[in-house]
């Protein structure tokens, strides 16, 4: 009796199983999966996915009849989350009538919008919840002055569905700030990061009282606060602990102060807040130690904590932060800690919990530090080792490779003691595990859920690694720039081995020819970011291939490629998707 063998028929799948697969996929994948049947296109419009997708907009004009606004009036889907970059508003859209009323969140970045136009744009997003507004010339005084409109009557606009703002890299005034808070009555979350700094001292001061009045008069409902970049002093600090009906669940804060000794206001804050469960004190120099103690024993719901650069907080201060049971994301970046701190810290942390952790430029961790940090948090999903040149050796990215399975982003900038070897597990001169007469070694492609890896600057890296170490089937962002042995044997083996790649960066690499980017162009077909500075070898003909191939290409970087014609973009014009040309 003979069988015959049936291959699956996958495009059958329910629609609700189909779902459930995608989710697991990023949105990359989930695109491109979307083409290959009308059934998984239809599930890869699935509204939870819709809702998560972005229109972003750069450098165009809004007018109805011209692309892409044109084209995108066609559209029988909406769009929830908009941003609008370098965008101009000068002209009345059809657009906004359509999708407004299912704009769930927009963005404004580098845009001058004048004050109808942004009148007409809100009127018609009843559901806007996040309304951010990033670096625009819009904060003007003629803007915010006389926010009204006739209909019917002199009318003032409010918008009670937002409970998102966002004026970060502004300078605006007290006018101005308090016209625009006042048109959103419900707000919960407000950021002002890197706000005010191209204003003197008293106008700053002046600014941050503005903002402190915001904040006493809607204690009771903010829940996230963000006022990173812009330094604030004890008595800004003591106006927020008189505010009695603030719990926050969110705090980002830059204190550079030295603590007073007399009712020190941080220390204040620090023991009222203990609902907090998002801490961001980055770059704050004024934080100590007896900070993370008050931190520690009042927050006890901390999730997240980040002291990148905060060079007040030493060994001991590290040791009490992991104590925290709950702690998910740890930033100690920059920081003036030893080894003792993370190894100390380790041994008495909650180690199922914690799923990213930074460890930017801390050159004083050695093998000892780095093999605590792999047998102690397995669960590990990012590890950034970025600049801390002599800690990392082949011996301890063994044991990474052994005990962080997990890891789906790994930044081993500038370790410049990494060699071939500690990549492969070939010719280790030290086996990582030697027991009688089993001996055991580990290459990097263990890490099978590894998404960004970053190791530029490991200038001994080497084409050995790429053809016998790099294969990362959902590897989407890989830097090499810097690895001066990189040449086109291991470029040939890496396209076929990462498929998946959607940034690549071989900036300095002086190896990289033309071939090379016919491999790239050729094969590394999601390719949108691909860095090139400094490649003194390639020519206008590597511009032939990126035209010819690279379809969804959006960013190239060529600086100092001496070899190219001055009109790349116009000899580029045919990849649609293209936004920047970086050539000088």
């Amino acid at each position: 009796m003979k069988f015959k063998c049936v291959e699956p028929d996958f495009s059958m799948l329910p629609t609700e199983l189909l779902v459930k697969i995608f989710k697991y996929l990023p949105v990359a994948d989930r695109s491109t999966a979307s083409v290959a049947c009308w059934h998984w296109y239809e599930a890869s419009k699935y509204l939870g996915f819709v809702q998560k997708m972005c229109l972003h907009l750069i450098g165009v004009e809004f007018d109805d009849f011209k692309p892409p606004v044109m084209d995108l009036l066609q559209s029988s889907f909406c769009f929830p989350v908009l941003k609008l970059t370098r965008v101009k508003l000068n002209v009345y859209s059809k657009f906004w009538a359509k999708f407004g009323p299912f704009v769930q969140e927009i963005t404004f970045e580098k845009c001058m919008i004048w004050r109808e136009r942004i009148i007409s744009v809100f009127k018609f997003m009843p559901n806007l919840r996040i309304a951010r507004f990033v670096e625009c010339d819009l904060l003007r005084d003629d803007l915010f002055k006389n926010w009204k409109f006739f209909e019917n009557g002199v009318v003032k606009i409010y918008f009670p569905s937002i409970v998102h703002l966002s004026l970060a890299k502004n300078t605006f005034s007290e006018l101005q700030f308090d016209v625009m808070v006042d048109m959103m009555p419900n707000l919960t979350e407000v950021d002002f990061s890197n706000c005010f700094r191209s204003v003197d001292s008293t106008r700053k001061a002046q600014l941050l009282n503005c903002i402190l009045t915001f904040i006493q008069h809607r204690q009771n409902d903010l829940k996230s606060l963000n006022l990173g970049g812009v330094p604030v002093d004890d008595i800004f600090l003591r106006g927020m602990v008189k505010a009695r009906g603030l719990l926050m669940k969110q705090l980002t804060l830059t204190y550079l102060e030295k603590i007073p000794r007399k009712l020190p206001a941080i220390i204040d804050l620090l023991q009222q807040q203990t609902e907090i469960g998002v801490l961001d004190l980055s770059q704050s120099t004024g934080i100590n130690d007896y900070c993370i103690d008050q931190i520690v024993r009042n927050m006890t719901g901390l999730r997240i904590v980040r002291l990148a650069g905060c060079c007040g907080v030493s060994d001991y201060g590290v040791v009490q932060l992991f104590k925290l049971r709950k702690l998910e994301i740890v930033d100690l970046s920059k920081c003036r800690i030893t080894k003792r701190g993370i190894i100390d810290g380790a041994t008495n942390s909650s180690k199922t919990t914690l799923k990213e952790l930074h460890l930017e430029l801390l050159s004083p961790l050695d093998d000892e530090c780095i093999v605590k940090i792999g047998s102690s948090f397995s669960n590990l999903t990012v590890l950034n080792m970025g600049g801390s040149a002599s800690c990392m050796t082949d011996c301890a990215l063994q044991h990474i490779f052994y005990n962080l399975t997990n890891l789906e982003h790994l930044n081993l900038e500038r370790s410049t003691k990494l060699t071939d070897a500690g990549f492969t597990g070939i010719d280790l001169p030290q086996k990582t595990f030697a027991i009688w007469d089993i001996e055991e070694t580990f290459s990097i492609d263990r890490l099978k859920k590894l998404r960004v890896l970053k190791v530029s600057g490991c200038y001994k890296l080497t084409d050995f690694s790429l053809r016998y170490a790099f294969r990362f089937m959902e590897l989407k962002e890989l830097s090499l720039s810097r690895c001066h042995q990189i040449s086109k044997q291991g470029i040939e083996k890496l396209v076929t081995s990462c498929p998946a790649l959607e940034y690549l960066d071989l900036s300095e690499c002086p190896n990289i020819n033309d071939y090379c980017i016919e491999l790239i162009a050729q094969n590394l077909k999601r390719i949108t970011t691909l860095k090139l500075a400094n490649c003194p070898l390639i020519s206008e003909v590597a511009l032939s291939y990126l035209s010819q191939f690279c379809k969804y290409l959006k960013y190239l970087y060529v600086r100092g490629c001496f070899k190219l014609p001055p009109d790349i973009s116009e000899r580029l014009a045919n990849i649609t998707t293209l936004r920047q040309v970086y050539k000088s």
